[in-house]
């Protein structure tokens, strides 16, 4: 069985994405591939952790008593031999095991976990513009042989002819194998509109059942030369945001691809908005804050960003093809074919 461990140095750069991505598509080669996570950091524990649901949701794996809480004084022997019963489990008759590692951990505590599990090891950093070959030498230190590379995830626009020229002959030169750089996506910061009535504590009035749709544009509705519908029709797979009194405004935005519509000011909308929602399929909620702040409240909004859709998985799969060397990657895990 091949065993790769996804680790990073920081949180959110991106280990849950890859780890069910790869699964995702080694799946679609026919293999038989599981996902694991061996430990979480205590303050989680109580509580559901949000990457198991992630897998359960976009993979369909079940967490069987993973991931097991890190103490306050770190990793032991005795966690150890907890994660190696739960990988036990966790394995069965798979033939790949994507196992994804805490940030809770040090770089020496993952070292000692890829050891214990016999897994090559794939370092997701997140990308900004100083990262270079001596930021990452200490993966190189502690994991010695057990390093595939490192996979860059997160790169800002315009950036990319400097990150080849400079970064990633940097890397190659310490002898530190790049797999590719993976760019910014807008969907991948959507949210769900679920998530977004949470976020403004919206209520419902139409269409709540349609709440699973993917949030990845916010527009706002005010008044403006161009007509209603050439404005809207700028953006798909958005929220509109705009005043409950302003059905002028409301229904030109209807008639173009949408997500969903917020209403401020805790109007609600006629009834000929409200029909042409139902027969659109559009979820409305209404907010109570006025336009302004409910558009300032919507700066924070991206902390709620998860990887936990399958139009995220559909992209990030594209993402993968396109700009990560996966043969590479998996001919290093001894999959080849």
């Amino acid at each position: 069985m091949s065993v790769l461990y996804v680790a990073s140095d920081s949180e959110g750069a991106g280990k849950t994405a890859v780890c069910a991505t790869l699964a995702h598509m080694l799946r679609a080669l026919d293999r038989k591939v599981a996902v694991f996570k061996p430990v979480a950091a205590a303050d989680l524990m109580g509580r559901s952790d949000p990457d198991t649901k992630v897998y359960a949701d976009l993979l369909g794996q079940q967490a069987d008593g993973w991931p097991a809480e890190l103490p306050e004084g770190g990793l032991s022997e005795g966690l150890l031999k907890e994660i190696s019963a739960a990988f036990a489990r966790v394995s069965g008759e798979a033939d790949v095991l994507v196992v994804e590692a805490s940030c809770a951990l040090t770089i020496e505590e993952s070292a000692r976990v890829a050891e214990e599990l016999d897994a090559r090891t794939l370092v997701v950093g997140t990308f900004h513009r100083d990262l270079s070959a001596s930021q990452m030498a200490p993966w190189t230190e502690h994991f010695g042989d057990r390093l595939l590379g490192v996979l860059i995830n997160g790169l800002t626009r315009y950036l990319g002819t400097e990150t080849n020229s400079r970064m990633l002959p940097s890397m190659n030169a310490a002898g530190l194998a790049s797999f590719g750089v993976i760019p910014e996506d807008r969907r991948l910061l959507g949210v769900s509109v679920t998530e977004l009535a949470k976020h403004l504590d919206g209520r419902f009035i139409v269409r709540e059942e349609h709440t699973d749709a993917l949030v990845e544009h916010i527009m706002v509705g005010g008044m403006g030369m161009d007509p209603g519908e050439l404005y809207f029709g700028l953006r798909e797979s958005k929220a509109v945001i705009v005043r409950g009194d302003r059905p002028d405004i409301q229904m030109p935005a209807l008639n173009t691809n949408m997500s969903c519509m917020v209403l401020t000011g805790g109007f609600e909308p006629i009834e000929y908005v409200k029909y042409e929602a139902e027969q659109e399929e559009v979820a409305v909620m209404v907010v109570q804050t006025d336009t302004l702040t409910t558009m300032a409240a919507v700066n924070t909004l991206s902390e709620r960003a998860r990887f936990d859709h399958p139009l995220k998985l559909s992209r990030f799969s594209e993402m993968l093809e396109e700009h990560a060397n996966l043969p590479a990657l998996f001919d290093g895990l001894g999959l080849r074919g």
